[in-house]
């Protein structure tokens, strides 16, 4: 297993000393076509459990009933994580920590501080878009009528226990695996090439802020004012992951979304609609506020707190060249360094007189 070096960031923690130019298709293709097989072999095994309990499943609907569809939806997407566990291990040959944070960890603490976080940005979000709906079409109901407490608890149990694996797998299949291959490309400014604009352009984080927040704008049946509202946020969620250096804090804000979202319906029985539809204006700027104001709380808190950007000297490969970007990064060549295989597929023949052996 190969671990980046000291200073990565966490968009190019898929660059380790075992990179190929090719391994990141690779790995992405990979991915993909494990997903979809799963997928249907859980669609099949669901048409059997359908057909044995004399069910008749529809395009709509495998089980005939919403929960049971509910069930079976999460799941289907929490099954990405592991996926791309075993695809990061497998063909990038590198920790599956390294998905997590650039301290090749899930920080837990971070996570749990983030949670918290989260609360008021998303009362104050919902506070604005009740606001917005009651200038816009005063009178109209900001919740649909309640559904009966006998489904409603039934729902909540569910929601509770699956809905934070389906929001992490999304974190962890976009914002951190997807994420993660887009940004290894671009050579780092000691390779060959790598003072190009082209280079210096694919190591910022722009081009994999973008590919992972549109891909996961495209992924959700969204349509009009809705797509946009899940573009938005998951862009933030992109540039935040980068930011923070993991995946923490786009986790506590994305499972407390859903929560609530699917809370509110599985509260108006409107379970079978969840995560669907055109969306609207005053939501799109509810998420916009939620969002913002989680960004700026969060930044607060990762300096106030010391949360690593960068991979830290303790949790780096031995074995790998310092990342030529980092903040006092020592000169490429001189005694210190070692000269192995590795280091010639990145900087070429070893100059003459650099005390290397």
């Amino acid at each position: 297993m190969a671990r980046p070096a000291a200073g990565t960031p966490y968009h190019r923690m898929a660059r380790t000393r075992k990179y190929r130019w090719w391994t990141p298709v690779l790995a992405v293709v990979s991915a993909v076509v494990l997903i979809v097989v799963v997928q249907v072999v859980m669609g099949m095994a669901a048409l059997i459990i359908a057909v044995l309990n004399g069910v008749t499943s529809t395009a709509d609907s495998f089980f005939g009933a919403v929960l049971p569809d509910l069930v079976f939806q999460l799941l289907v997407v929490a099954t990405m994580a592991p996926i791309v566990f075993f695809t990061a291990w497998l063909v990038q040959r590198r920790p599956l920590g390294t998905l997590f944070s650039v301290e090749g960890r899930l920080r837990w603490r971070w996570l749990l501080v983030c949670s918290l976080a989260a609360i008021p940005p998303l009362l104050i979000s919902f506070t604005v878009m009740f606001g917005l709906l009651q200038i816009s079409a005063p009178g109209s109901p900001f919740l649909g009528a309640f559904n009966g407490a006998d489904d409603f608890v039934l729902a909540i149990l569910v929601i509770v226990a699956l809905v934070p694996f389906q929001a992490a797998a999304e974190e962890f299949a976009l914002r951190g695996f997807l994420m993660q291959a887009v940004g290894s490309y671009g050579a780092d400014r000691a390779e060959r090439r790598g003072g190009t604009p082209v280079s210096r352009f694919l190591r910022t984080p722009v081009l994999a802020i973008i590919v992972s927040g549109t891909v996961f704008t495209l992924l959700h049946d969204y349509f009009g004012w809705g797509l946009l509202d899940v573009a938005v946020f998951g862009i933030a969620m992109a540039w935040l992951t980068w930011y923070t250096g993991g995946l923490e804090a786009a986790v506590g804000l994305h499972v407390l979304h859903n929560l609530v979202a699917f809370s509110i319906t599985a509260y108006e029985g409107t379970l079978e609609d969840a995560a669907t539809g055109g969306g609207s204006w005053q939501g799109v700027v509810g998420t916009m506020v939620e969002v913002a104001l989680y960004c700026l709380v969060v930044v607060w808190l990762a300096r106030r707190m010391g949360i690593h950007r960068t991979v830290p000297g303790d949790r780096a490969d031995p074995g790998a060249w310092p990342d030529a970007s980092a903040p006092g990064t020592p000169p490429m060549w001189g005694p210190q360094h070692h000269w192995g295989p590795e280091a010639s597929r990145y900087w070429g023949p070893r100059p003459p007189g650099s005390g290397a052996t």
